[in-house]
Parts: C-alpha cells; sequence; structure tokens
C-alpha cells in the first residue's frame, strides 16, 4: 500500500502497525486503540499527541472495513459455540475486549438462549469427555463433571441435565 504523502511520518506508521495488526488477527474498534496506544508509548513517548492520530487510524480502518465490532462479535460467538462456551463466558471475553454491551446484546438476541445453551453445553461436555462422552471403562464422579460444566459458565441445572441424562438426547442435541 502506499503511503499517503498528507501524512506525517508518524501518522504513517501508525496506519501501517494497525494494519499490520490486523492482518494478523480481528479485533474490536476498543482493543485496537489499546494495542495502538501501548504501541504510540513505546514509539512515540506520549500518548496525548497520539490520542488523536490514534482515532484518525481507528476511523480510517473502520471507513476500509478492517475492524468492525458487529462481525467480530459474531465470529467471537460462533467459535465460542464450536468450542462449547456458555454465554456469559463468550459476553465476558467480549466485555475484556471493550466490545459495547449492547452490541453484544443484539447479537444474543437473534438466537434462542435455552436451545443454544444446551447445545453449548452438550458441546464442552463432549470436548471434556464427560456425562455421555464418558469412557465406560474409568470411574466418573458426577458432581465433578457438573462442576465443570458450571465452571464453563453453565446454569447447575442445565449442567446436571447434560451429565445425568438420557445420552442419546444429549447426543441428539449436537446434531440439531
Amino acid at each position: 500500500m502506499p503511503a499517503d504523502p498528507n501524512l506525517g511520518r508518524e501518522e504513517s506508521w501508525m496506519r501501517k502497525s494497525a494494519l499490520h495488526y490486523l492482518g494478523q488477527r480481528t479485533t474490536s474498534v476498543a482493543n485496537l486503540r489499546q494495542v495502538l496506544l501501548r504501541r504510540a508509548r513505546r514509539k512515540l513517548g506520549t500518548e496525548v499527541a497520539a490520542a488523536a492520530m490514534i482515532e484518525r487510524t481507528l476511523a480510517y480502518c473502520a471507513r476500509l472495513g478492517f475492524v468492525d465490532d458487529a462481525a467480530f462479535v459474531e465470529a467471537r460467538i460462533h467459535a465460542g459455540r464450536n468450542k462449547g462456551l456458555s454465554m456469559r463466558r463468550i459476553g465476558a471475553a467480549l466485555k475484556a475486549k471493550g466490545v459495547d454491551a449492547a452490541v453484544v446484546a443484539e447479537a444474543f438476541a437473534t438466537e434462542d438462549r435455552e436451545v443454544v445453551e444446551e447445545r453449548a453445553a452438550a458441546r464442552l461436555a463432549q470436548r471434556k469427555r464427560i456425562g455421555p462422552w464418558r469412557r465406560p471403562d474409568r470411574d466418573h464422579d458426577v458432581e465433578k463433571e457438573i462442576a465443570a460444566l458450571a465452571r464453563g459458565g453453565f446454569a447447575i441445572s442445565l449442567a446436571r441435565r447434560i451429565v445425568t441424562g438420557d445420552p442419546n438426547e444429549i447426543e441428539a442435541l449436537l446434531e440439531i
């Protein structure tokens, strides 16, 4: 990408730094702001002068579609569901990345919470090889298995239903 002749040296560096970071991973606007702020502190030594530059860089990246909180949230929700993460865990991770709570709530509103949580709990149980997926030759402690799902952010009642429920019904949740 050719350098913009209207940009100063520091701002050109800031854009290149942002584009390099975004070339490696997707992120939220707030997280990119923090990354650029840390890099500016190291390179430029001051964050006051860099604040306006960072905002212009963020606007540039958003205008080109390189950073989009809604798309970031959708991707994280999809990935979290595949890993068996609960809505609570996914929401906490997104909050830690600085995503606006309204954007997260809007993305979660499109889902049937109960069905999605059941499927995610079943997926986590499958990954951890507990409940219907436990090996028959191993000793097991039902309470520890329930606790494992509860630590994953699932309600105790749901965890108990996944661990002690009918294996065919639980396995069928993943086939939907």
